[in-house]
C-alpha cells in the first residue's frame, strides 16, 4: 500500500492513496460482474466460493482507511484506522508529542548494525513514527527503504516543516537530499 501526503489548509494529511482504494473498488466491481454473469449462465454458486472470497477481500481493501491528520490550527494529530464508517480515532495534542522520528533498521540485524541472520529477504526498513513525551511511540508507517525510494523521508520532512514539530532523523544524509527523478 502506498501512502500519499496531501497538504490541506488545516494541515497535512498522510493517508493511503486514493489509487489503492479505487483499484480495489474496480476489482470488486469486476468480480461482482463476473459472479453475476456466471450465476445467470447457470453455474453453481458452490463452485465459485473462491470468487466470493476474493470479492470480500477486495471490498475490504476498498473500504480500508488508514490516515494521519496533522491539524495545525487545532494543534492535534489524529489517527484514523478502520473499514468504512467503523473507524478507530485516536488523537494526540502537539503538547503530548516530543518529536516526529524517522529511523532505519535492517531486518534480522542487531542494534549495533551487524547482521545476525543471513536471509535473502531481509532488507533495510524505514520507520516514520511519533515519539510521545511520556515515552511511548506510535508508528505511522513502516516500509522497505528500497520501496520507499525517499518518499517517506520527504513526507516526514514536509510534515515536520508544516506542523513545526521537531523532526529527528537517525541518518544525517536523509536530511539534506531532495529526491528527483534523476536520483531514481
Amino acid at each position: 500500500m502506498q501512502y500519499t501526503l496531501v497538504m490541506k489548509q488545516a494541515g497535512p494529511i498522510y493517508r493511503i492513496s486514493r489509487f489503492f482504494s479505487l483499484l480495489c473498488l474496480s476489482f470488486s466491481l469486476f468480480l461482482l460482474w463476473g459472479l453475476a454473469s456466471s450465476l445467470t449462465d447457470g453455474v453453481r454458486f458452490s463452485s465459485m466460493i473462491h470468487i466470493v472470497f476474493l470479492l470480500l477481500i477486495s471490498i475490504a481493501g476498498a473500504l480500508y482507511r488508514d490516515s494521519w491528520v496533522f491539524d495545525t490550527s487545532g494543534g492535534t494529530i489524529t489517527s484514523l484506522w478502520g473499514f468504512g464508517p467503523f473507524v478507530k480515532r485516536t488523537s494526540y495534542s502537539f503538547d503530548e508529542v516530543d518529536r516526529l522520528e524517522l529511523s532505519h533498521f535492517v531486518k534480522g540485524g542487531s542494534a549495533g548494525g551487524t547482521r545476525l541472520v543471513r536471509r535473502r529477504r531481509g532488507g533495510a526498513m524505514v520507520v516514520f513514527s511519533i515519539r510521545l513525551a511520556e515515552g511511548g511511540e506510535r508508528s505511522i508507517q513502516i516500509m522497505g527503504e528500497r520501496r520507499s525510494a525517499g518518499r517517506v523521508e520527504e513526507a516526514a520532512r514536509r510534515i515536520g516543516a508544516a506542523t513545526g514539530l521537531s523532526l529527528y532523523i537517525d541518518r544525517p544524509r536523509d536530511m539534506e537530499t531532495n529526491l528527483t527523478l534523476h536520483d531514481l
